[in-house]
């Protein structure tokens, strides 16, 4: 099946982003109704609740924050109650431009792929070197043990194939939920396609903790190519 912008739903994780929510729906409105976005609220700390509320989206409020994972997991669930075939996610900071929605889609329907991930540019002049060098050493992981080429890992601009991934069962729930998601869709033969996209470093602030998420990071790869020797 292919993409399009009637079948496609777009999914937004949330947390503390009041400073850019009313530009990211203005921009996101240009190509999607706001009955076709799913805010996640993940406990914000802000005014984010307020905003997606007055926005008229789709809106999931959570009490506790529980990971972007588990905001990504409930998104999706609430794409397929809605009859969604298809959802793009995009972080609620933007570093992602909604601009791209339509090079997601043509790149779908070009490779009939399951997933298609937006590549950013590891240069030093478009991104902190602490990411070039956790993005690069995390997409030449698994790059290796998946046999696949990986160029990008830790993008969230992606677009989904729901009906592939609906009966596929997540164990993570933080930002290592996305290398979760590429380890169990190749390991189910599914296609994954790469876009380039704009690499967007202003003054959001990274919630990432580089210890920890580098440590579940490891995790998860070794759990899913080694399952029976772990736990």
């Amino acid at each position: 099946m292919d993409a399009n912008f009637d079948n496609t739903v777009v999914i937004v994780p949330i947390y503390n982003s009041e400073k850019y929510l009313e530009e990211l729906f203005t921009q996101i409105s240009s190509y999607f109704s706001a009955k076709q976005v799913i805010a996640i609220n993940d406990a914000s700390e802000d005014n984010s609740k307020k905003i997606c509320k007055q926005s008229g989206v789709n809106f999931i409020d959570l009490n506790t924050n529980q990971g972007k994972g588990n905001a990504l997991n409930l998104g999706f669930k609430k794409a397929l109650e809605m009859g969604y075939s298809f959802a793009f996610t995009i972080d609620s900071d933007l570093q992602h431009k909604p601009v791209d929605f339509p090079k997601f889609i043509k790149e779908q329907n070009m490779g009939d792929y399951n997933l298609v991930i937006g590549r950013r540019d590891f240069s030093i002049q478009k991104m902190p070197l602490s990411r070039i060098c956790s993005n690069s050493i995390t997409s030449w992981i698994l790059s290796f043990v998946t046999k696949t080429t990986i160029l990008d890992s830790q993008s969230g601009f992606r677009l989904y194939d729901l009906q592939y991934i609906k009966d596929v069962k997540f164990t993570t729930k933080r930002y290592q939920f996305e290398t979760e998601v590429i380890l169990k869709i190749l390991k189910h033969n599914g296609k994954i396609g790469f876009i380039k996209i704009a690499t967007i470093y202003d003054d959001q602030i990274s919630y990432i903790s580089k210890l920890r998420d580098i440590k579940n990071f490891v995790k998860v790869v070794i759990k899913e190519i080694m399952p029976s020797k772990i736990y």
